[in-house]
Order: C-alpha cells, then structure tokens, then sequence
C-alpha cells in the first residue's frame, strides 16, 4: 500500500469503509445518526448522510497511515497543508513546551506525524488498544514519523508527559472524550457532557500555551492541519475555575470545528455513555 498508485488506494480506502459501515453495530449508526440531528439540527436524512461519512472516512485514514513510512520532512508539505503554523513556531519559542490539542477528528494520527516531520520533538498520548498486536503496529507507525508515545495513564506515562513539557518539547492531546474523574461538567452542542481537564491542568502547571489544532480533509486527497491561536490557563487563587475558563474556551473551539466540517468527527463513538441504553439490544444492519 505505501508504494500504490492513488487509484488503487482510493479504491482500497472505498473498500475499507465499506466494510466498516457493513460490520459496524446497528446501534452505533443508529446512535450517531440521532447525536447529528440533535447536536446539529439537521434533518434525518442528512445526519444519515453525515454519521456514514464519518464512519467511512477511516477507510482513507488507514490507507494514510499505512503510507507512514513514505513520509519524510521533505514531502509532508505535499501530503498536509498547514494553517496557523505562525502559532506553533511563535508558542514554541516561549520556551515553555507547547500542548497540542485535538479531537477525534479528521486524521488525528496524520497531525501528530505533520508536527513532528515539521521538526517539533513529539509525544503523543495514546490509549492502550486492547489487543497487543494493534497496540504494537500502531505505535510503530508513531514513531516512524518520529513521534514518541505514553498511554495516558500510569506512573511510567504521567513521568513522560512531565519530562517531555519540563523539557520544552511538544505534548499531542486528545480532548473531545469524556475521562470521568479528571473531568468537568460543560455544555457541548446543548448536551451535559465531562470535558477533560488535562490541557487546561498541564498549562497552569508548566505555563504552557494550548495549541488547538484539527486536521481537515481536502477533495483533491490532501489534508489541512489547522492550527488556532495560543490558550494559556490563568493562575489565580481559584485553580478550578482557572480549568473550567480554558477548558470552556477548549469546547467552543471544538464545536466550531465539528460545525464547519461535521464528517470529521467521531459519531459512531458513545460519547455522551447513553447509546447501548438508548438503541442497544438491535440488530446488526
């Protein structure tokens, strides 16, 4: 696949989002469909449009991972253009370690390889996949591009994330799930919904800026990495409202990403914990 011709991989990631849409449960697009309708308030045709554009678009973003070992500093620029990077050069400069921070959205994997193939030393944090030998592949495919990895939780990762912002180097987060505990209580497209506090709590801690940052893609086969301007966590004597300012800002950002481009997102995830109660217990499609 690294070495295909751009028909063939078209043809492929076709394929493979095919074969998601096919294999996926009834209730998860069920569940998707009815988050976009009452998130975006579109009608349900078109939430149906875009839960089944999300879902297949991981076609292209596993052939686009599959070609990591293509990507080097001198071709990225072919592959991803990038808006904003006056930001990242300006907010790594401070000398302060920067937080980048994004969602399920677009190709998560792709920006976190963008940023390093731009030079910038990179730690993205992961979630342990269950089965070791993903787990194995998909880090592997990290650190070709250069990224290093810690799992987001565990002594060995909060020690990495630590090191890595203490060094003045780059973090990669994601912030659009809900982590429980570490969590707080927001309004995300009218719903209840935990926000995590991590970027907020790094930043107050290190003072270090939060670079938004989404990747978007493009009809002609590139991709857009977007980056906003510089978040920095007040640090006054009320620490958890000093969270709540920026995580608040952390969820408007988000939103207004997700509005622009809605197939980006992550629908068929449970994010809101209420999909097997709300339509599980169906059928497969």
């Amino acid at each position: 696949m690294c070495v295909s011709p751009k028909w063939l991989r078209n043809l492929v990631a076709g394929l493979l989002g095919s074969i998601a849409c096919a294999f996926i449960p009834k209730w998860r697009m069920d569940m998707a469909t009815a988050n976009v309708m009452e998130c975006l308030g579109v009608d349900e045709t078109r939430a149906k449009q875009i839960a089944d554009g999300s879902l297949r678009r991981f076609g292209r973003m596993i052939v686009e991972v599959m070609r990591f070992p293509l990507l080097k500093a001198e071709n990225i620029n072919e592959l991803v253009k990038v808006e904003g990077l006056e930001y990242l050069e300006a907010a790594y400069k401070e000398n302060k370690g920067v937080i980048m921070a994004t969602g399920h959205y677009g190709n998560w994997e792709l920006l976190g390889a963008t940023v390093a193939l731009h030079g910038y030393p990179m730690l993205s944090i992961a979630r342990k996949q269950n089965n070791s030998h993903m787990d194995k592949f998909i880090n592997e495919y990290r650190e070709i591009v250069g990224q290093k990895v810690a799992y987001n939780h565990g002594e060995r990762g909060l020690l990495a994330i630590s090191r890595m912002l203490k060094e003045k180097n780059l973090l990669g987060i994601l912030y659009d799930h809900d982590t429980g505990d570490s969590s707080c209580e927001l309004d995300l497209f009218g719903k209840n919904s935990g926000m995590p506090l991590g970027p907020a709590a790094l930043s107050r801690i290190y003072g270090s800026p939060i670079l938004p940052i989404f990747m978007h893609n493009n009809d002609d086969g590139t991709c857009t990495a977007k980056i906003h301007p510089p978040l920095y966590t007040p640090k006054t004597k009320d620490k958890e409202n000093d969270f709540y300012v920026v995580t608040r800002q952390l969820t408007n950002i988000l939103e207004h990403e997700i509005i622009s481009d809605p197939e980006m997102w992550f629908w068929v995830h449970d994010r809101w914990k209420d999909g097997r109660r709300r339509f599980g217990g169906k059928k497969r499609r």
